[in-house]
C-alpha cells in the first residue's frame, strides 16, 4: 500500500514537472488575484482609482497596467477641473469586473499559463436588495479572464478580458477602455 501510495505522489509531481510549470504557480496566481480583489472590495469605489486606490492596487498589477490606470487617474483629474459644470466620471460603473455595481465576492475559477503568461477565469457574484419593497434580493454574476505575466519572477495581472461585456459599460478589455479614455480626453 505505502508502494502504491509513493507512486502516485511521484506520479502527480512527475506530471506537474511535465506540463512546465511549477506546481504552486496557480496558488501564486490565485494569490495575486485574491489580493487584488480583496482590495478592490475594500474600497468598492466606482470608475477610476484615485491615486491612493493606486498605490494600494500597484503590488498587484503589472508596470504597463499601472501606467495605463495612472495615466487615466490623471485624465480623469484634468477632465474634472476643466469643466465649468459638474460632469459624469469617464467610466460609470465598476472598472475591474463585467459587472456594472462591482462584485460583493469572487472566486477563481481556473488557470493556465506558460513560463511567462498565465489566463485565470474569476467568477464574480454581486448580491444587492432589489429595492422593490422587500421582494427579495437581487443578485448577478458574470465570468471574466484575467491575464497574468511573470514580472521580477511575481505574477502580476496585465489586463482584463470582460466576458461579461455586453451587460458592461466596459470595452472588450481593460487596457482598451484606459487607452480610449486616454486618448480621447488628453
Amino acid at each position: 500500500m505505502k508502494i502504491l501510495t509513493r507512486l502516485a505522489a511521484l506520479s502527480a509531481v512527475a506530471f506537474a514537472a511535465g506540463c512546465g510549470e511549477p506546481p504552486d504557480d496557480t496558488h501564486l496566481q490565485e494569490k495575486v488575484i485574491s489580493g487584488f480583489y480583496q482590495q478592490h472590495l475594500k474600497t468598492h469605489s466606482p470608475g477610476i482609482p484615485s491615486a491612493d486606490e493606486l498605490k494600494q492596487l500597484q503590488p498587484f498589477v503589472s508596470q504597463a497596467l499601472f501606467k495605463l490606470l495612472s495615466q487615466a487617474s490623471e485624465t480623469e483629474i484634468k477632465y474634472h477641473a476643466a469643466a465649468t459644470d459638474p460632469v459624469p466620471p469617464l467610466v460609470d460603473g465598476d472598472l475591474f469586473t463585467s459587472l456594472f455595481e462591482g462584485a460583493s465576492t469572487f472566486k477563481v475559477d481556473s488557470c493556465e499559463s506558460d513560463d511567462a503568461h498565465a489566463s485565470c477565469q474569476v467568477r464574480f457574484t454581486y448580491k444587492g436588495s432589489s429595492g422593490s419593497g422587500g421582494k427579495g434580493d437581487e443578485e448577478e454574476k458574470r465570468k471574466d479572464k484575467l491575464l497574468l505575466v511573470r514580472e521580477d519572477k511575481q505574477w502580476r495581472i496585465d489586463d482584463i478580458e470582460f466576458l461579461g461585456s455586453d451587460q458592461s459599460s466596459q470595452r472588450e478589455y481593460l487596457t482598451d477602455t484606459l487607452s480610449s479614455i486616454i486618448n480621447e480626453f488628453n
